[in-house]
């Protein structure tokens, strides 16, 4: 990534984790709006659909715990409006239902990943509120 930056330096960079966990960190002292940002999207998995689909019923409590901490620091309105304030595009993955996709929507979220985009699509075409604040400005 570090070469490729030094080629283009114009080129769209990603949070990576522990950058992530900086920016989560700023944003709760009150500090973020002082500190500038190079990353140009954040690309995260809503971390509700973590318990539903990733851990077995029989996995450790800590498990689940740590997926509703982590649902609670990030999806945050004031935060993600925030990010997208700046022009950091936010995207969240893979939601496949039509709860997660009008979660994600109206916390702010620019954009998501799914692995049904024919649903995506029939979602969107029925929800004119969202689809309108997809749309780029004129």
């Amino acid at each position: 990534m570090q070469q490729f930056q030094t080629e283009n330096p114009r080129m769209p960079i990603a949070f990576t984790r522990g950058r992530l966990v900086w920016t989560l960190l700023l944003f709760y002292t009150g500090l973020l709006p002082f500190v500038p940002l190079r990353e140009s999207c954040l690309e995260a998995v809503m971390p509700s659909i973590i318990n539903r689909y990733y851990f077995p019923e029989d996995r450790l409590l800590r498990n689940r715990y740590a997926a509703k901490i982590m649902d609670w620091l990030l999806m945050r309105k004031s935060l993600i409006k925030h990010l997208t304030d700046r022009g950091i595009q936010v995207y969240f993955w893979v939601l496949n239902e039509e709860t997660d996709y009008s979660r994600a929507f109206d916390y702010g979220a620019t954009g998501v990943m799914t692995d049904y985009p024919s649903k995506l699509r029939q979602f969107l075409g029925g929800n004119t509120h969202v689809r309108g604040s997809l749309e780029p400005p004129d």
